[in-house]
């Protein structure tokens, strides 16, 4: 029981800092010149929804996307939940947590807003990324630390 409280621990500070940011950024923005802020040569905080999945893919249907995107990502929390609970180390725990939380923030985005607010957008010269949030960052480098410990990690233990 000690171990779930730790987990939802960690879930809910991480959902509450891509929300906040969420929350402060989509008012905040509104009251700059063009919705957005620059803030290095190759950065700045933008005001951009995104009402497709990842990079914006099936943005023009997404009535139907949002549908099925919730019912999708529900199931793969659950699973990521059930796998969090079922993995040893440490590690691979810190980023299924990571992935988990920030699956969750996207989720309730979708949920309260229909979409998902992205802001912290990189580009040099005509190259571009497109705009992502703290969730995506929370999801990309989750993955890249289960990754990690499944290909380094894991491998020493055997």
């Amino acid at each position: 029981m000690k171990k779930i409280f730790y987990y939802l621990s960690y879930i809910v500070l991480f959902v509450a800092l891509d929300q906040a940011s969420k929350t402060f950024l989509i008012s905040y923005l509104k009251t700059q010149n063009n919705y957005m802020i620059e803030v290095l040569p190759f950065f700045d905080i933008v005001y951009a929804w995104n009402y497709g999945i990842s990079f914006g893919l099936f943005s023009n249907y997404y009535q139907y996307s949002n549908l099925i995107f919730l019912g999708l990502n529900s199931m793969i929390i659950i699973y990521l939940c059930y796998m969090t609970i079922q993995t040893k180390g440490c590690t691979a725990q810190m980023g299924l947590l990571l992935i988990i939380s920030g699956a969750i923030g996207n989720l309730i985005d979708r949920i309260l807003r229909g979409a998902v607010f992205d802001f912290l957008y990189f580009y040099y010269k005509n190259l571009a990324f497109p705009a992502f949030n703290l969730a995506d960052a929370f999801i990309t480098i989750g993955a890249c630390i289960f990754i990690y410990d499944y290909l380094f990690l894991q491998k020493k233990k055997t």
